[in-house]
């Protein structure tokens, strides 16, 4: 057997086997990478929705104050107009009345809003903590099955991919190349025939194509797909 042609059959092997364990692992580690993008979003917009409901709260809080302090001096105008002896003193304090009352009716105008508002972000803020630990849950159990599912593989992995590095010392590069290149279209490089067909595309070959890979000393490529065409140990083609 051409030896090119049996490190070409190994690393075919080693790399299924490599496929075989990312299979196995699925599409997991993208999950939780999405997962942990999709918490860290929540989160972000939880933290600015608590800031803006703190500002709110202050503001409303010193409005209420305000509010309280006007309406004590529209008191105490009224009560003062009672005691005036003179109009242009009167038309002094209700010129004033009427300019507290205005503010008092905007401070009363901000202060429904700035409870609208409030009272939006605390639904807000439950909605979104509820999402964040939903996010939460789901991640930490992904990464509990990725954690198990990586402690069984992970030493499998590491093993073969430091047969791989070996292997791949004795292979041309230009071999090497052209092995890869198929791997990435095809998923499978090298290919076993069976009954005179390629197993990777099912083309009938020609008799004097598969007298000439039972021979094993020629690197054959599929004429319809390319791929390289081998016998394995013990098959009858």
């Amino acid at each position: 057997m051409n030896n090119m042609l049996k490190f070409l059959i190994d690393l075919q092997e080693i790399d299924r086997q490599l496929f075989e364990i990312d299979k196995k692992k699925g599409s997991l580690p993208e999950q939780v990478e999405k997962l942990e993008s999709q918490a860290a979003s929540v989160k972000s917009e939880l933290e600015k929705s608590r800031l803006a409901l703190e500002e709110y709260q202050k503001e409303l809080l010193g409005l209420k104050g305000s509010l309280m302090d006007a309406e004590a001096k529209v008191k105490k105008y009224q009560d003062q107009l009672y005691l005036v002896n003179t109009n242009r003193e009167y038309d002094a304090l209700t010129n004033e009345i009427e300019a507290v009352k205005a503010e008092l009716a905007e401070g009363e105008e901000r202060q429904l809003l700035l409870e609208s508002e409030i009272e939006k972000l605390e639904a807000a803020i439950a909605t979104a903590e509820a999402q964040s630990s939903t996010f939460l849950e789901q991640l930490d159990s992904n990464r509990d099955e990725l954690r198990e599912k990586s402690d069984l593989t992970d030493a499998r992995q590491e093993d073969l991919e430091k047969q791989r590095a070996k292997l791949v010392k004795h292979i041309g590069p230009r071999y090497l190349r052209k092995y890869e290149r198929i791997l990435n279209a095809r998923k499978r490089a090298v290919v076993p025939i069976v009954r005179g067909s390629c197993t990777g595309c099912h083309k009938q070959l020609n008799p004097q194509t598969i007298y000439e890979i039972q021979q094993m000393d020629a690197f054959i490529e599929c004429e319809n797909c390319g791929r390289i065409l081998v016998v394995l140990p013990g098959d009858d083609d």
